[in-house]
């Protein structure tokens, strides 16, 4: 196959009106016809009134429109450049083979591509503008600009326009003129009204732009408001899928360092309407109790970890400094939340502090009592009874102290504390300076009754796992739930369910067989599919942990019932969350030069 694409030639796959080919780098210009080859070097021009589409061996469509120059830089088996001189030119890219190149320079900047579809427009002089429609492109200017960035990566519905080379500009989101434009058919010698035939299906194709734009023009302060962002990303990914559900979904995903010795990576989940339908998935999941339809919902998955040194600016240097170093963890939180509703969170965290006498004096991060305990508080021993993992979970709500988002990061870094006055309740209080912050209990409500607790995982019951076990063809779906004791008091319980599901990009529950037999390399697919996890909290149907021994027990024992009081008419009752390893794929690529050189 090699052999074959090196041999094969670009194409004239058909024209309109004035066009021009030169089929090779030192040939003469001369009309083109349909079917003509153009070679490596060569190229097309349309004149006034002029349309063309190139096809390339890699099975590559590009569009041109009137007044175009396109050369054809570069054609290798592995590599492709195309070159536009000026005009406006449509390509559709399909996914490329591994370690293939595909890139389109301008006079100002080379954007490369994979499996992509974008229009581009450009000036002689370096003017440019370009529309990506599906996929990604990173774009990366020839003359950096003397302020800004002169690199980014460009997901589909946004797009970049420069007025002058050198100049700073950044990605924005189409406006629907754009877009409009950039969808409608390139095909030469049609009419405008046949132009914009199709294009009524393709907005519908495309209905996550219209539906994403309100939230995403305000994305950043959303997020500033809802995190602990201090610095700069310093690497960003996403995606645009369908979840299990059938929503359309938004990924985005972010590592910063709030702190020189801290990483905090987040993973937000954009909907612009959700409904939950788990009663079309197999197996069922658990009770939702929330309103379907629910506009602008956000969900989030944020990991902060702290650690005993300060870590290098560059993370290239990453590996061979934790390779090099004592360097140990002081403690890190996972925070699970969902924020519909612009004052109140609903939350699931987990926090773990390092206890320097485990791992026989090597030490590790535990879970237990001792994480919210105090400043001061002795860790409890591997042998302790208490030596069980702990959630912090409820609905934060705005109040005279804090809002819910401070809230939330007060929690994030482990600033909540038992109550000491009444333990066994399950209450907590924010924590500064080794005392107690403010009057209110955490999750305290001047108008409503706190609905913030914290509970210690059971050791007598059986937990519930469905299912035992599954043939190598079944979906890859499993759901499971544990009992937790609320303020490690005996008498109150409640479940922490979750469903958890292997999906493509289209929403689709995968099976094992759809990775063991795919021919596909790993980056392929591990960009064809996502992890979704929607989490519960659940009343308990039994007060008595040592009676659930078995699964089919534990299952009977989860009430329908959400254990917290949530406004149902405007929220919903879980977190919902999409999970796309695109960023820990960056990540590793960012990392590889140095990761390839250590011996372990």
């Amino acid at each position: 196959m090699p052999a074959a694409m090196w041999a094969a030639e670009s194409k004239v796959l058909s024209m309109s009106g004035a066009v021009e080919v030169r089929p090779t780098r030192e040939g003469q210009w001369t009309p083109a016809k349909d079917g003509m080859e153009i070679a490596e070097g060569g190229a097309i021009r349309t004149n006034a009134g002029g349309a063309a589409v190139v096809i390339m061996p890699n099975k590559t469509k590009v569009w041109l429109k009137e007044n175009t120059a396109l050369e054809l830089e570069q054609r290798q088996t592995l590599a492709s450049r195309l070159a536009l001189v000026f005009g406006r030119i449509k390509l559709r890219v399909p996914h490329l083979l591994r370690k293939e190149k595909f890139e389109v320079r301008t006079p100002a900047a080379v954007c490369a591509v994979r499996g992509t579809e974008f229009t581009m427009g450009t000036t002689e002089d370096g003017k440019m503008e370009l529309q990506v429609l599906f996929g990604e492109v990173k774009l990366k200017f020839m003359i950096p600009p003397e302020k800004g960035d002169s690199e980014f990566n460009i997901p589909q519905g946004q797009g970049l326009k420069l007025a002058e080379k050198g100049k700073a500009t950044k990605p924005e989101l189409l406006t629907p003129k754009a877009e409009r434009e950039a969808m409608e058919n390139w095909n030469p010698g049609l009419k405008p009204s046949e132009r914009q035939k199709d294009l009524q299906q393709k907005e519908m194709d495309r209905e996550q732009i219209k539906n994403f734009a309100a939230a995403t023009n305000k994305a950043e302060d959303t997020v500033k408001s809802f995190l602990n962002v201090v610095k700069e990303s310093d690497l960003e990914a996403g995606r645009t899928l369908n979840d299990v559900h059938g929503n359309l979904v938004r990924v985005e995903q972010r590592m910063i360092r709030p702190n020189a010795n801290e990483i905090q990576f987040y993973n937000i989940v954009k909907r612009p309407v959700y409904s939950n339908n788990n009663a079309s998935v197999a197996g069922g999941g658990f009770q939702y109790n929330g309103a379907q339809g629910v506009a602008n919902r956000l969900d989030l998955m944020q990991m902060t970890m702290a650690f005993n040194q300060d870590l290098p600016q560059r993370i290239e240097e990453w590996p061979s400094f934790f390779d090099g170093n004592s360097v140990d963890p002081t403690w890190s939180s996972f925070v699970m939340a969902n924020r519909t509703d612009a004052n109140e969170i609903f939350f699931i965290a987990e926090g773990y502090k390092f206890d320097q006498a485990r791992n026989n004096g090597e030490g590790e991060l535990v879970n237990n009592p001792w994480v919210i305990s105090g400043s001061g508080a002795t860790p409890i021993a591997a042998t302790d009874s208490d030596d069980r993992q702990v959630i912090v979970t409820g609905v934060l709500k705005n109040n005279s102290e804090l809002t819910a988002a401070e809230g939330l990061n007060r929690i994030a870094r482990l600033g909540v504390v038992i109550s000491g006055a009444d333990p066994g309740t399950g209450l907590l209080r924010y924590e500064e300076g080794g005392s107690f912050y403010g009057n209110n209990y955490v999750g305290e409500d001047p108008t409503t009754a706190v609905n913030v607790r914290w509970a210690i995982k059971t050791t007598e019951s059986a937990g519930y796992s469905e299912p035992q076990n599954a043939p190598d063809n079944a979906p890859l779906a499993q759901f499971q739930a544990d009992m937790y004791d609320v303020g490690n008091n005996g008498t109150n319980f409640l479940w922490y369910a979750k469903e958890n599901y292997v999906i493509g990009n289209g929403g689709e529950i995968r099976t094992a067989g759809d990775f063991t037999n795919s021919s596909s390399d790993p980056f392929t697919l591990l960009k064809n599919n996502a992890l979704q996890s929607v989490m519960y909290i659940k009343q308990s149907n039994s007060a008595n942990p040592a009676g659930i021994t078995d699964s089919v027990l534990a299952e009977a024992a989860i009430s329908n019932t959400d254990y917290f009081a949530y406004k149902h008419a405007t929220n919903g009752t879980n977190i919902d969350l999409v999970f796309i390893p695109d960023l820990m794929v960056a990540a590793v690529q960012r990392m590889l030069p140095a990761i390839t050189n250590l011996k372990d």
